[in-house]
């Protein structure tokens, strides 16, 4: 007997793969219209990972306070860093976080107040040697801090995966992978709520 697929299979394949193309151009609209510069691509893995979406969303919540609380522990400013939030679903069903956020001027933002950051020795020599970049230093300092705020994420190098955006299409892209494979129902990979669109 020959196995065939259903004659609506190739048509659920173009219609994800039309709200894919389509979800991207809009988000790549967003960031032009509003001249969003995301600097870093943050991948966030937990222990105790959530399969709710709106149980991740309240997580998120508390994660993009952490976050916020990092770089302005006092008063937030009105023209803050911009954060966007994607959930992801693993093949177990659990999920995991991506995240694109822009950056600040890290000597600037150094200066302000006094700022309490968490670095590894060696971090610390490689300044002394002036061997080092101010965004290695964000990045290891905001890591830090979000494994010391957020109980949930694992604490070894797979908790916090953050890195430079790189190619901004290429990382759009990626977050919307969930378009594809039907993990989700309709835009439920993108909390709107929590992002800053």
């Amino acid at each position: 007997m020959k196995d065939t697929l259903s004659p609506c299979h190739p048509l659920k394949e173009r219609i994800s793969s039309s709200r894919r193309k389509t979800t991207e151009e809009w988000l790549q609209e967003v960031i032009s219209a509003q001249r969003i510069d995301f600097r870093y691509f943050i991948t966030l893995s937990f222990n105790k990972a959530q399969t709710s979406e709106i149980s991740q969303y309240l997580d998120n919540e508390h994660i993009k306070k952490v976050i916020l609380d990092f770089f302005y522990p006092n008063k937030k400013p009105e023209n803050r860093l911009r954060i966007w939030f994607f959930v992801e679903k693993h093949v177990t069903g659990y999920l995991h976080l991506h995240i694109l956020m822009e950056g600040v001027n890290a000597l600037s933002w150094l200066r302000k107040n006094n700022r309490k950051i968490t670095l590894r020795k060696s971090t610390l020599f490689d300044i002394v040697a002036r061997d080092f970049s101010m965004d290695d230093v964000i990045t290891e300092a905001l890591t830090n801090h979000l494994q010391a705020y957020v109980r949930r994420l694992g604490t070894g190098k797979q908790g916090v995966d953050m890195r430079n955006i790189g190619n901004i299409q290429k990382r759009v892209s990626y977050v919307n992978k969930s378009l594809s494979s039907f993990e989700f129902n309709k835009w439920e990979h993108i909390d709107f709520q929590n992002s800053d669109f």
